[in-house]
């Protein structure tokens, strides 16, 4: 299986290299974005990417996340957040964004959702399919 390079995006690089550094460790290769603009950028280079949202330092809500699903449908993200619970967010956690992992990263669970993803990008479903 082919592991997606991360694109991270964190307003604070501090938690952004920290979980760069740890996809790094697990032999992924992760590009640190500090804005939302950098990172609609960076999709239009490369769309085979699993995409890591800091909710705590990025300001996402339902209406962007829902844009960036229609405009990459086959974009896999996962939130981070020092908070278990993330109000607001909680209609598009399973389907917009895939879920939303608690700091400090559980490394088995970061990398079931990443083997998850790389599953995915090798097996897309087609919206028809679907």
């Amino acid at each position: 299986m082919k592991k997606p390079g991360v694109l991270v995006v964190a307003g604070d690089r501090g938690p952004g290299h920290a979980v760069c550094s740890l996809l790094q460790e697990l032999d992924y290769k992760a590009t640190l974005i500090s804005s939302l603009k950098d990172l609609e950028r960076e999709l239009k280079k490369d769309s085979e990417v699993a995409v890591i949202l800091d909710l705590d330092t990025v300001p996402v809500n339902t209406r962007f996340l829902r844009g960036l699903r229609k405009m990459h449908p086959q974009l896999d993200i996962l939130g981070t957040s020092e908070l278990s619970y993330h109000p607001g967010l909680e209609e598009v956690i399973g389907s917009h964004l895939l879920a939303c992992l608690v700091r400090p990263l559980d490394v088995e669970e970061l990398c079931f959702w990443l083997k998850s993803i790389g599953e995915h990008l090798a097996n897309p479903v087609r919206e028809a399919e679907a």
